[in-house]
């Protein structure tokens, strides 16, 4: 049984909840609305799961694509430098604004590879082989640096 005081205020506080036009909304109606709701939220949750999953199944469709004229021992052909990798090495500067070195790690972390990615880390690893025999870009123990 319900106090007559909490009686009261379920009933004041569902006279003055009103739709936009006009019309007395409940509290049962209001309850029904947010759990329409969160279920409409739930299953946009689920859409955007599922397609971030392909998303980044495409990404790794095309890095694969990508690679392949990297992989192969042929040097025949002209070939299409990743420019988020050229642009990484490029923009990569010091506090004092000199170009850094960019390690490995931090390479596949910003062009979005995982070491698991094998193909990808060693098409990677070519391009920059090829850019430093270009010139165009130096190693060391600590990475890969822009000489352009």
């Amino acid at each position: 049984m319900m106090s007559l005081s909490k009686w009261i205020l379920k009933t004041v506080e569902d006279s003055l909840i009103k739709e936009e036009d006009g019309m007395v909304k409940t509290r049962g109606d209001i309850e029904n609305e947010n759990n329409d709701l969160r279920k409409e939220i739930a299953e946009i949750q689920k859409n955007l799961r599922r397609e971030i999953i392909i998303r980044n199944n495409l990404e790794k469709e095309i890095r694969k694509y990508r690679a392949e004229p990297f992989l192969s021992t042929s040097s025949d052909g002209i070939r299409q430098y990743d420019k988020e990798l050229i642009n990484l090495l490029k923009d990569a500067k010091s506090r004092d604004g000199k170009s850094r070195y960019v390690d490995n790690d931090e390479t596949l972390s910003r062009l979005g590879v995982e070491l698991t990615e094998t193909e990808a880390v060693k098409a990677i690893s070519n391009q920059l082989s090829r850019l430093e025999g270009y010139g165009l870009v130096e190693s060391s123990t600590k990475g890969w640096r822009w000489k352009g």
